[in-house]
């Protein structure tokens, strides 16, 4: 099961839901993406937000960007902040950590 997304507030978390609504609608309906993605109607019924592996593809078959779909994850490239060198050896502990516990990758996190 994929980690569930962390906005940093509730605004975020309904624009980036509304995102994955629009990007449904632009595809045609669910049916008509999940073809283009090539999973099952089910599976993209059931998103909520966009999964973290299907967020450039779903961007780039229906034109909602990456910032509208996860925001968490692609923030606008005005606002984003440079790590700290503090910052960056946490983020690499932590990913450590993760792939100790859970015998695998977050950049391969489960898209549904």
């Amino acid at each position: 099961m994929a980690a569930r997304p962390r906005f940093a507030t509730t605004a975020q978390a309904m624009r980036a839901s509304a995102a994955m609504r629009r990007a449904v609608n632009v595809a045609g309906g669910a049916a008509r993406l999940a073809q283009q993605l090539g999973l099952h109607v089910s599976t993209v019924t059931g998103w909520v937000f966009c999964p973290t592996g299907h967020v450039d593809t779903v961007a780039a078959v229906t034109g909602v960007s990456r910032n509208d779909l996860r925001p968490d994850l692609f923030p606008r490239a005005d606002t984003a902040q440079p790590m700290t060198a503090e910052q960056a050896v946490a983020a690499h502990l932590a990913a450590g950590e993760y792939f100790a516990r859970f015998g695998r990758c977050l950049s391969l996190e489960e898209a549904h």
